[in-house]
């Protein structure tokens, strides 16, 4: 029952020393004014001689962490204020046992956990003198470091998920609509937003692949681009009304999770390191780094690493080619089955070393990014993003744009596009729905056979076992990935659009089972939206209404009609009338994003007037309780007054 209740399960080697155990759960159990984290701990042997310590918290401890790091509830005029424990029976079901959820509870938890640091009285760890400690060292992120700390994981409530789940993989309805409510309350914001996001795309998709039906069934063949000129153009206005209304969506829910209004002040990352200095603006104490030195490791160290591994992808890219010819010289003129088939062996085993590469850079950057020790977690995800979509832009794309624009060959073009776009599902459905599957069968089978011995295991126990889930960067760079084969080259391969509807609805459940039964509780981070990914979406759909309509200008039979219509016209004219075009649609993307508004009116209206009654409250409050110099000026007022009409009351009985 003890499990159930926990919300963190840290797991310590056998070697740690008893008085390192004890020191850890002081320091666990400490007053935040003793640099401790204040929470609940209880530690028990395991039978392979680890220690498993389970922190949890009290009710009021999980209301006092709201209020600290700003956590908001909806207020009982409807807004969503930030929680304050003198005001807490203004809250909408405050005293609920539920008041703060289970994904609220869990960030508070972690985040005192991640942000337990050493002080100056720390000079090594307890039993373990060779392990030094340094002021404003993350004490977990040492114990880690050190091998003394083996695994710390997130603990599910297995009641709530299982409840959970059956509204959610579980549902048997055709519709895409998810408990957004309830993923919320468990997950967090993070996960929310991007099951949000992917069954707003999902959903995105069905309109698009309605229209791009007719085009693909009444075309000869792949790769004709005038045949599918028009279904460019709605795809590129489909993209852009899209991302637009995204932005409507993810505000709507930001309000209602109140992480719209974001914070002013942002803690440091737990894996922030320094020497511990005074923080000028809030006055606390907590790690420092000179902002020098991590541009001057970003300049020399990551700057030449990035562009060797871009030069890399080139030289596959150039390979890759030099390989496609000779297989095209020797099976092109033959008409076989087979030949059609081996013709296809370079792209397909390009595709699958493209996927290798992308999973290798992935590692790179976040070890590189990590490197240059980011204080705040908001800049070390736009630092590893950047990373990403530079290096995966070239390594995915650059290929199809060398295909279409200097071989101008549009079978190649369709034949690659479409080898990387199925090799990506295949192997991604694969890895995501295949071998999570079975890697829950296995586990199962496993838990079976120990109740059948009698050695039920403890939550913690299973939840160790389970996957860690590295969080949703890898979901939204598959996701980005796929709208660029959609959107960049519509006019070449419509059929990217159908496979991919196909794929997302798979890819809900799928992605919602491995949440529920195969990963570890991932952290539960705030966020109001899908952060630098919403800017590389709207890249793809500004260089998608470029590409399409170039693809569509250089087509040979767009040629011959553009020079049947004006027989003074030559390539300066086809130049400039391309120019023309492009500007044009660009200027209409540029328009509905400025039409459309990022956020709904209501919101805004909701916005102002919390404002508004924040400020005459404050008012109302600094005239009820004036500070002593004005008390005191308003004494010495009346007691003038007071004066002056005894004055003049004597200066008339005189009289």
């Amino acid at each position: 029952m003890a499990d159930i209740n926990s919300y963190v399960a840290l797991e310590l080697h056998k070697n740690i020393s008893e008085d390192a155990i004890s020191w850890l759960i002081a320091k666990i159990q400490a007053d935040k004014m003793e640099h401790g984290c204040q929470l609940n701990i209880s530690s028990r042997k395991l039978e392979d001689e680890k220690t498993l310590a389970l922190v949890s918290a009290s009710d009021f401890r999980k209301r006092v962490g709201a209020e600290i790091f700003g956590i908001k509830k909806k207020y009982n005029d409807g807004s969503m204020r930030e929680f304050n424990m003198a005001d807490q029976h203004n809250f909408i079901g405050y005293l609920d046992d539920d008041f703060i959820t289970e994904s609220e509870a869990l960030y508070i938890i972690k985040s005192e956990l991640d942000l337990l640091r050493a002080t100056d009285d720390d000079g090594h760890i307890p039993g373990h003198e060779n392990i030094r400690l340094y002021p404003g060292k993350s004490i977990l992120r040492k114990l880690k470091s050190s091998n003394l700390l083996t695994n710390i994981a997130c603990l599910h409530n297995p009641t709530k998920l299982d409840k959970l789940g059956m509204g959610w993989y579980k549902n048997k309805s055709l519709t895409l609509e998810q408990p957004t409510d309830e993923i919320h309350s468990y997950f967090g914001d993070s996960i929310t937003m991007y099951f949000s996001f992917l069954g707003y795309y999902t959903k995105a998709l069905i309109p698009l692949v309605v229209f791009a039906l007719p085009f693909y069934l009444t075309s000869s063949y792949w790769g004709q681009v005038e045949s599918y000129s028009g279904y460019a153009m709605l795809n590129l206005i489909w993209a852009s009304v899209f991302l637009e209304l995204w932005k409507r969506k993810s505000a709507e829910l930001a309000y209602k999770f109140g992480t719209f209004q974001k914070r002013e002040w942002e803690e440091p990352r737990g894996s922030y390191r320094g020497p511990l200095g005074i923080n000028p603006i809030t006055g606390k104490q907590e790690p420092s780094y000179p902002d020098w030195k991590r541009k001057l490791r970003i300049c020399f160290i990551t700057g030449p690493i990035i562009t060797l591994c871009i030069m890399s992808a080139v030289s596959l890219m150039f390979y890759y080619f030099s390989w496609d010819a000779y297989f095209a010289a020797k099976y092109d003129k033959v008409g076989t089955i087979m030949s059609k088939l081996l013709r296809n062996i370079p792209s397909i085993v390009y595709s699958v070393l493209v996927l290798a590469a992308n999973l290798f850079y992935r590692k790179l950057a976040e070890y590189l990014t990590d490197r240059e020790n980011h204080r705040l977690e908001s800049s070390y995800q736009n630092f590893l993003i950047t990373k990403i979509v530079l290096f995966d832009f070239v390594n995915n794309f650059l290929c199809l744009f060398y295909i279409a624009f200097v071989y101008n060959d549009m079978k190649m073009l369709c034949r690659t596009l479409r080898n990387l776009f199925l090799i990506q599902i295949i192997i991604s459905q694969t890895m995501e729905s295949l071998v999570p599957y079975w890697t829950y069968r296995h586990r199962v089978g496993d838990t079976k056979e120990n109740k059948e011995n009698d050695e039920p295991e403890s939550q913690a126990a299973i939840d160790l076992k389970r996957d860690i889930y590295s969080g949703t960067f890898d979901d939204y760079l598959e996701m980005w990935l796929q709208f660029g084969y959609v959107v960049m080259f519509s006019c070449v391969f419509p059929f990217a659009s159908i496979l991919a509807l196909i794929n997302n609805v798979i890819e809900i459940r799928s992605d919602a089972f491995k949440m529920c039964k195969v990963f570890r509780r991932p952290d539960s981070l705030p966020t109001r939206n899908i952060g630098a990914w919403q800017v590389a979406f709207e890249i793809i759909s500004y260089l998608g209404v470029i590409s399409n309509i170039a693809l569509i200008f250089q087509s040979e039979g767009f040629q011959k009609w553009f020079y049947t219509q004006d027989s003074s016209a030559d390539a300066v004219t086809l130049l400039i009338a391309f120019f023309l075009a492009e500007h044009s649609l660009l200027a209409v993307r540029y328009a509905l994003s400025t039409l459309i508004p990022s956020v709904p009116e209501h919101i805004n209206i909701a916005i102002a007037r919390m404002k508004y009654r924040s400020l005459q409250a404050l008012k109302r409050q600094r005239s009820a309780s004036l500070p002593p110099s004005e008390m005191l000026r308003k004494k010495l007022h009346l007691l003038r007054a007071k004066a002056a009409r005894s004055n003049e009351t004597n200066e008339s009985t005189s009289e």
